[in-house]
C-alpha cells in the first residue's frame, strides 16, 4: 500500500504527507482496484474524478455492457459503477474481472420486495465479491421519504430510494439500512471497500432542490460519515441531482461543511429540466460549477438520461462531456492542470496538428479526409489564418515592426 500511496501522491501532484493526512482525516478516500495498479484517490487536493454508470438489465446483455466498459476506459474514466438489476453478484464479478479501474456497485438494486435480511445479505455478497465501493442508501428515513412524497413534484427519483420507501410503507418500519448501519459498517471494516452514502432523496427537478427532504438526508449522511470514520471505514457522500445554477455553489459548500469534509460525489447536477436528449451537456455545465465549489467526484450522465438505457455512443458522449467538465474545474482548483492547456495553445499557434491530437482531453483524432499538414492552416480560415500570418511574420524577423515607442497617453 505504501508504494500505491507514493504513486497516487505523484499522480495527484500532492506531497505524500498531505495525501496520508487527508486519508487519516477522511477528507481523501482511496478507491482500490483489485491489483492496486489503478487505485484512485478522491477528495480535497486531488484532481476531480469521473465515474460512468454501466449495468446489465433485462434489455441490455452483458457483452454490450463490457463494450461500454472498454469505451469508458479508452476515454479515461477514473471509475465505473455496475448498476445491474439482474444477476447482480455474477455480473459484478465479471465486471471486476474485466475492469482496469475501480468498480462500484449498488447491492439493493436486486432487492425489490425484499426483506431486511435480504438487504443485508446483498450488501455482504457485493463486499465479498470485491467491489471497490458500494452505495448504501442508509440516509433515507421514514420522515424524509414522507416529506418527499407529500411535497415534491418528482417525489423520489432514486431507484434505491424507491425500493426502500416501498419497504418502509409496506412494513411500517424504519429503513433497515439506517437501523443496521453499525452492522453494515462492521461488515465493511478491513474489506478494502469504501462506502458511498447514497442520496436517495436527491432532487429530481429544479423545484425540489434544497428542500426539507434533501437537507434532512444531508444531516443523516453526516451521522453515517461519523460512524464510518470511528471504525476506519473509508466513506464519501453522494449528492444531487437537479439544481438551479445559482444554488450549486451554496449547496456544495453546505454539504462539505455538514459532512466535515468527506469527499463529495454528485450526479450532474443538471441545471435545467428541459434538455431532453442533451442532458450530458446540461449536467456537465452543473458539474463544472459543482467541482469548482468543492465537489471531488462526478458521475457522468448520457444524452439518453430520462428516456432510455444508454447506447454505446451515448456512454462515449457522456464520458467526453464530463472529462471536459472535470478538467475545466481542475484548471481553477489545481494550477498544474493548466499546463496541458498551455501546451495545447502553443501547438495550436504552431499549427502542430499531431501535438494537438496527443494533448486532446480524450485523445481525439482529426479526420484524415481533412488532409491537415503541420504548419499549414485548416479549412476554417485558410490564407486568412491569423496564427499562420503572425507565425510567418515572426519567422521573417519582422517583429521589429512592433518595436515602437510607448505612448504615455495610452
Amino acid at each position: 500500500m505504501n508504494n500505491t500511496l507514493r504513486e497516487l501522491a505523484e499522480k495527484e501532484r500532492l506531497p505524500l504527507v498531505k495525501l496520508r493526512d487527508g486519508i487519516g482525516k477522511g477528507t481523501i478516500v482511496v478507491l482500490k482496484h483489485k491489483d492496486n495498479q489503478n487505485a484512485c484517490a478522491i477528495g480535497t487536493g486531488c484532481y476531480t474524478k469521473v465515474n460512468m454508470n454501466l449495468g446489465v438489465s433485462f434489455s441490455s446483455p452483458l457483452e454490450l455492457e463490457l463494450q461500454k466498459l472498454r469505451a469508458c476506459e479508452e476515454l479515461g474514466t477514473d471509475t465505473v459503477m455496475d448498476l445491474s438489476t439482474k444477476d447482480t453478484v455474477r455480473t459484478l464479478k465479471t465486471m471486476l474481472e474485466h475492469a482496469k479501474v475501480p468498480t462500484g456497485t449498488v447491492p439493493i438494486y436486486g432487492c425489490l420486495d425484499a426483506g431486511e435480511e435480504e438487504f443485508l445479505k446483498a450488501i455482504e455478497k457485493h463486499v465479498k465479491a470485491g467491489a471497490s465501493f458500494i452505495t448504501v442508501h442508509a440516509a433515507i428515513t421514514r420522515t424524509g421519504a414522507g416529506l418527499a412524497i407529500r411535497r415534491r413534484i418528482t417525489k423520489i427519483v432514486s431507484r434505491g430510494g424507491a425500493i426502500l420507501a416501498k419497504y418502509m410503507e409496506d412494513n411500517k418500519k424504519e429503513n433497515p439500512l439506517y437501523t443496521n448501519i453499525s452492522y453494515i459498517i462492521g461488515m465493511m471494516k478491513d474489506s478494502g471497500c469504501a462506502m458511498s452514502v447514497g442520496d436517495a432523496l436527491r432532487p429530481g427537478c429544479l423545484a425540489d432542490a434544497m428542500d426539507k427532504a434533501m437537507l434532512l438526508e444531508m444531516r443523516v449522511q453526516a451521522e453515517i460519515v461519523d460512524k464510518c470514520r470511528m471504525q476506519k471505514v473509508p466513506v464519501f457522500c453522494e449528492g444531487p441531482g437537479h439544481m438551479p445554477f445559482d444554488r450549486i455553489a451554496e449547496c456544495m459548500r453546505l454539504q462539505k461543511k455538514v459532512q466535515k469534509g468527506a469527499p463529495y460525489y454528485v450526479l450532474g447536477p443538471l441545471v435545467t429540466d428541459v434538455a431532453l436528449g442533451y442532458d450530458h451537456i446540461n449536467a456537465a455545465i452543473g458539474a463544472t460549477a459543482a467541482a469548482i465549489a468543492g465537489v471531488d467526484f462526478l458521475c457522468g450522465l448520457t444524452p439518453s438520461e430520462h428516456y432510455a438505457l444508454p447506447t454505446l455512443e451515448d456512454v462515449r458522449q457522456g464520458i467526453i462531456a464530463f472529462k471536459i467538465a472535470a478538467h475545466a474545474a481542475d484548471v481553477v482548483k489545481k494550477p498544474q492542470a493548466m499546463k496541458r492547456d498551455n501546451e495545447m495553445s502553443r501547438a495550436r499557434f504552431k499549427l502542430d496538428w499531431k501535438a494537438q491530437e496527443k494533448l486532446a482531453i480524450t485523445g481525439f483524432k482529426l479526420p484524415c479526409e481533412l488532409g491537415l499538414k503541420d504548419s499549414a492552416p485548416c479549412s476554417m480560415c485558410l490564407s486568412l489564418c491569423p496564427m499562420n500570418i503572425i507565425g510567418k511574420m515572426q519567422k521573417k524577423k519582422e517583429r521589429k515592426l512592433w518595436k515602437v515607442r510607448a505612448n504615455p497617453n495610452l
